[in-house]
């Protein structure tokens, strides 16, 4: 009877820790991380006789938790690469939004900058116009700067989340690290583990991959090491490497993260960005928006530098008389940033190349030092390296002239005198545009400091009369200035356009000739300039430059032209180019003269109005606004790939999810069936209990009798 009664109370117990189990599964269907868990039960050992084996009940071998490990990691996996696509998306999405906005972006406030440079083209002596483009220079300077606000608005969020998320890993490494010794303790057989507490740190796991990505490795003690990123260890059994947040060493106010190996600190910002909301925060921050910001500088860059250049050749008449005209814009230099392990207090001075703005590039630079070879490395973020000195000479003046910028190194002898010299390794960022945006501003506060007028102006050689005698069919263009310099000097007293400058045809008898140069009306002996045009129509360029240069090198007696010449070396170059075209007569004169009555003169302005279809960027290939709507462009195709991708990624986490609810999630109509089914099981073995009862209280009845 013994036997029935210990079969019917294991059957018993069993049913119990199955309806145990099963409410316990109940319980916890809304618990985030909870996997299911079912009793194993096993047979007792049989009784054997010799008539064979009797069995004597059931024994609960473990409670098993309904989880296998590569759906857990397909789920922190899809969820790392979700929240990466979905913080980059979404921060994305806020750049694409401002930049192509057609009302707050920057295409519109070009477009009316230079619809009013157009105006005062149209009408250069009306104050209303002048005016106008004042107006609208400083609403393009807003637009700038208020742009460039509202990415460095986006950037301090980046930054405070970075701060935020690192302390939240941290928090999260530690749970885990805690979640570790106490499976540790509780680890006696792994036919018998702590369910409960592995679910916890499971789920621990899962909320840290959507921050960073991980890698778990399981330990046979029932611990794991948690790696993140690209490998970078956070968890080793109870132990943690925190990430720390520290200012960078070339901008302290741009926070960087870290983890301490002994003393020192080792970056892993690059490291972290393959997943994770951290990782999309990295990744929006060094490939969108401090690309947007360095784009928007060149543009701001680039466009006050071609716009003072085209302003400088031309001459306002503020005080009465004409004078060159000053910048229009004030810009912000290329940003020069020293490493802060550096040994040098010196830094290298870097500007923009005004004479080759067009080389300006979307780049930033790290400038190194190496002591063995005794010279300096510029590198660029797209990987390009230069050896200065050797990959670029440098120029006259010892300088270093590159993609649009011009850096004096600070290896010069100065340096070295003041017991300055630079140290191995000593580095400097070099960030040309990243202000660029921030720093333009408009420099002209009166209408009548616009230089809408050239210094020059042409026309055919006219008599006291102001007649003209040309007989012939040739045409001269309105000259074009290179360098204002010497052009803006020859236009005081004494120069060669305060003077006049004329041209006097003379065939050779073939149908070609060339022009005689006269200052004054004095004959500039050797000074002539062939006339050999192909096509008539089309005519011809000369620069004046060459012959007076010329000129003035050959050992001409001082005697015969002493004004004429000191006026010609006070001048410098005279850089101004002209166009003849057609058929001269011999003696046709044409003459070049300075602008001095230029006041409703529009020259100038037209050549600033055509800067805005010019193709001054990129190396002559693009415009500002062709720039600025490449730009617009890539970031909204950027930001369509994402969304595209963040949706592909959403269906995988999803389907991750589902594949992981079919085996450890709980399901309610299961449970309720399996209950049903555990308390049929309970009530059949509390029946042999009691059969057993009655069956020995028979026996010992009948033992009465």
């Amino acid at each position: 009877m013994a036997d029935i009664l210990q079969t019917g109370i294991s059957g018993l117990r069993a049913a119990q820790r199955g309806l145990a189990t099963t409410s316990h599964n109940i319980s916890n269907v809304n618990t985030d991380g909870f996997s299911r868990q079912r009793v194993e039960q096993d047979t007792n050992l049989p009784h054997y006789t010799s008539r064979g084996a009797v069995g004597t009940g059931t024994q609960v071998q473990t409670i098993q938790r309904l989880n296998e490990e590569h759906r857990t990691e397909a789920l922190r996996s899809n969820h790392a690469e979700y929240e990466r696509l979905d913080v980059l998306q979404e921060m994305t999405g806020r750049i694409d939004n401002l930049v192509a906005d057609t009302d707050a972006g920057l295409s519109p406030a070009l477009r009316s900058f230079f619809d009013a440079v157009e105006e005062v083209a149209n009408d250069p002596a009306n104050t209303v116009t002048r005016q106008q483009m004042l107006t609208q220079g400083e609403a393009l300077v807003d637009r700038f700067q208020t742009v460039d606000d509202r990415l460095l608005t986006l950037q301090e969020d980046v930054n405070n989340r970075l701060t935020m998320q690192a302390e939240e890993v941290n928090g999260l490494a530690q749970s885990i690290a805690e979640l570790n010794g106490e499976i540790q303790r509780r680890w006696t057989d792994a036919q018998r583990p702590p369910n409960d507490l592995l679910d916890q740190r499971d789920e621990k796991i899962r909320e840290l991959s959507e921050r960073v990505a991980v890698r778990v490795n399981e330990q046979d003690n029932g611990a794991v090491n948690v790696g993140i990123g690209s490998g970078q260890p956070l968890v080793t059994g109870n132990r943690v490497t925190e990430l720390e947040v520290v200012p960078d060493p070339y901008d302290p106010e741009r926070p960087e993260l870290a983890v301490r190996r002994g003393e020192d600190l080792i970056p892993v910002g690059r490291a972290l960005q393959g997943g994770g909301s951290i990782g999309g925060l990295l990744e929006f921050r060094s490939e969108v928006l401090d690309d947007t910001r360095d784009e928007i500088g060149r543009v701001a860059t680039s466009l006050a530098v071609s716009l003072n250049e085209q302003h400088r050749r031309g001459i306002q008449f503020d005080s009465g008389a004409p004078e060159q005209g000053d910048d229009f814009f004030s810009y912000a230099e290329a940003r020069t940033i020293a490493h802060a392990g550096n040994t040098m207090d010196v830094s290298p001075e870097v500007a923009i190349d005004r004479e080759r703005i067009g080389e300006l590039q979307r780049e930033n630079y790290q400038l190194r030092y190496d002591a063995g070879g005794d010279r300096w490395q510029l590198s660029s973020d797209s990987g390009a390296q230069y050896v200065l000195g050797e990959d670029v000479e440098a120029d006259d003046d010892g300088r270093y002239r590159v993609n649009g910028l011009v850096i004096d190194l600070p290896s010069s002898a100065k340096a070295r005198l003041a017991g300055d010299p630079p140290a191995d390794g000593d580095r400097f960022r070099i960030e040309p545009t990243r202000e660029g945006a921030q720093g333009i501003d408009t420099r002209l506060s009166r209408t009548t400091q616009i230089a809408a007028a050239a210094p020059a102006v042409s026309g055919e050689g006219l008599t006291a009369e102001g007649q003209s005698e040309n007989t012939g069919r040739g045409r001269i263009g309105q000259p074009e200035v290179g360098d204002p310099r010497g052009v803006m000097a020859a236009l005081r007293e004494g120069g060669a356009l305060e003077r006049g400058i004329e041209l006097e045809y003379n065939p050779d008898g073939s149908g070609e000739g060339e022009f005689q140069l006269y200052i004054g009306g004095e004959r500039i002996s050797g000074a002539w300039l062939p006339y050999n045009a192909e096509d008539l129509e089309e005519g011809q360029t000369f620069n004046l430059e060459e012959p007076l240069a010329d000129w003035i090198g050959t050992e001409v007696d001082e005697s015969e032209h002493p004004r004429l010449l000191d006026g010609l070396r006070q001048d410098g170059a005279l850089d101004l180019e002209v166009r003849i075209s057609g058929q001269p007569d011999s003696g046709d004169r044409f003459q070049i003269t300075g602008n001095f009555e230029g006041v409703g003169d529009n020259s100038n302005a037209l050549r600033m109005a055509e800067l805005m279809e010019e193709p001054v960027m990129d190396g002559g290939n693009s415009s500002f606004q062709e720039a600025y709507s490449s730009m617009v462009g890539e970031i909204g195709g950027f930001s369509q790939r994402v969304q595209t991708n963040r949706d592909a990624q959403e269906a995988l986490l999803r389907q991750a999810e589902e594949q992981w609810e079919e085996l450890s999630g709980v399901n309610l109509d299961e449970e309720a069936a399996r209950m049903m089914e555990q308390q049929q099981a309970y009530q059949a073995a509390a029946q042999i209990i009691t059969t057993s009862d009655e069956v020995f209280q028979e026996m010992l009845g009948a033992v009465r009798r």
